[in-house]
């Protein structure tokens, strides 16, 4: 009887875990939908305000231009078109109409849409927040102001950018997630820990340093995700982290599927629109594949190999869902591999740089780098074969084999260049 109910206990809790998740999530969904009939209530609806975040030139096929706007208000963003030229630039505040006819509520769960627009009125340029505008106005680039706006503020990029990012398959580098989180949390913790030791050691011997220190750190990592917008790569590693941080102090188990399944239904819970989020899907994926890896080969090799090893491993298993979001390939992405191991001393060092005033000492050597480009073309992936992919990669928690074929796979696209 008592290992029958050791048996059923964590099933139990398991499931009460489930409903509850599915009770917050079906709670937030409702409110959602509220918004979205709100919304609706209005067929040209009336923005107060909204900030301009990116804007594009383009020109139609008959040679008429027109400007793509990227706007954001304080519940959604949203893309519009407009063929004035209304010497618009970034940041700049906004008040419009918006036709919402064909707005329907998954495209308003998302928090992205695209929707025609009239009577744009300029009303301010919206001073960015002064640790921003301290970092950025350290550039006379505009690319440089977009790359360190991404990286250290998960800003839009403009189309440019987001090629050149691309050619190098480092997406993932400048978006902010969860390797950005382990890279600051490792170095605040590097910066700290010798002065808290000092007062501990004096005055409060009984206290846990590392205990104490991860507390401050998550509260200065959530002060950060404030000051970015709660981006949800960075939110869904944030949770993660924290739920990583209760499992360990209670000497749990850490790197197991189960317990990433878990952080995704909590995140998933708490903000339904991350079901619809590319940049969520991928930071789940670039865990699973990870814990993948620590799962079948970890234990035959040593630390250093296996830093390595991670970095390759993951880089490869990425390569289908990224090109199934993102067709363009090159071989200069398999560069990803190194500069994944250069970024751990790039990103502590830029910042540094930044803090000092002196971050523009590496916008002509980046310029330079972003410009440098191999030959590359699109790769356009089936659906079908995106998602024989992802099943193969779960079956491959249980196949080794399976696991590692499942990598080669990602080695085909590069054969189309």
């Amino acid at each position: 009887m008592f290992l029958r109910n050791s048996f059923l206990k964590p099933i139990k809790e398991f499931l009460f875990l489930i409903l509850a998740c599915g009770l917050i999530f079906l709670f937030n969904l409702a409110l959602e939908y509220q918004n979205f009939l709100s919304f609706k209530e209005q067929r040209h609806f009336f923005i107060e305000e909204a900030r301009l975040e990116n804007i594009q030139e383009k020109l139609r096929k008959n040679g008429r231009k027109y400007f793509v706007l990227k706007l954001k208000t304080a519940d959604f963003s949203f893309y519009t078109t407009t063929y004035k030229d209304l010497n618009l630039s970034k940041n700049e505040l906004l008040s419009l109409r918006i036709i919402n006819e064909k707005v329907d509520f998954k495209d308003y769960l998302a928090k992205s849409f695209y929707a025609p627009s009239y009577d744009f009125k300029i009303l301010a340029k919206r001073e960015e927040n002064a640790i921003i505008t301290y970092f950025l106005k350290q550039h006379e680039s505009e690319k440089m102001k977009e790359f360190y706006g991404a990286l250290f503020f998960a800003k839009s990029v403009s189309k440019e950018l987001r090629n050149d990012v691309n050619h190098y398959g480092i997406a993932h580098l400048i978006a902010i997630s969860g390797y950005h989180i382990g890279l600051l949390f490792s170095l605040i913790f590097f910066l700290f820990a010798p002065l808290y030791s000092f007062f501990q050691k004096r005055y409060f011997p009984y206290r846990n340093l590392r205990f104490d220190l991860s507390i401050l750190i998550f509260i200065l990592l959530f002060f950060y995700a404030y000051l970015i917008g709660f981006v949800p790569s960075f939110t869904r590693s944030l949770v993660m982290a924290l739920f990583g941080f209760y499992l360990l102090a209670k000497n749990i188990k850490i790197l197991s599927f189960f317990n990433l399944f878990l952080c995704v239904l909590i995140c998933l819970s708490l903000y339904p629109n991350l079901l619809f989020s590319v940049g969520f899907f991928f930071s789940i994926l670039g865990v699973f594949y990870i814990f993948l890896y620590l799962h079948h080969f970890a234990k035959f090799f040593g630390v250093l190999t296996n830093l390595v090893l991670i970095n390759l491993w993951t880089f490869l298993a990425m390569i289908i869902p990224v090109l199934y979001f993102f067709p363009l390939i090159s071989y200069q992405q398999f560069l990803a591999i190194f500069l994944s191991l250069i970024f751990v001393l790039f990103y502590p060092l830029v910042l540094f740089l930044h803090f000092i005033g002196a971050g523009f000492l590496l916008d002509h050597f980046l310029l330079e780098f972003f410009a440098f480009k191999f030959h590359s073309t699109n790769f356009i992936l089936p659906f079908w074969a995106f998602c024989s992919y992802l099943l193969l990669s779960l079956f491959g928690i249980y196949f080794r084999a399976l696991a590692f074929f499942g990598i080669l796979l990602n080695l085909i696209p590069f054969i189309f260049i």
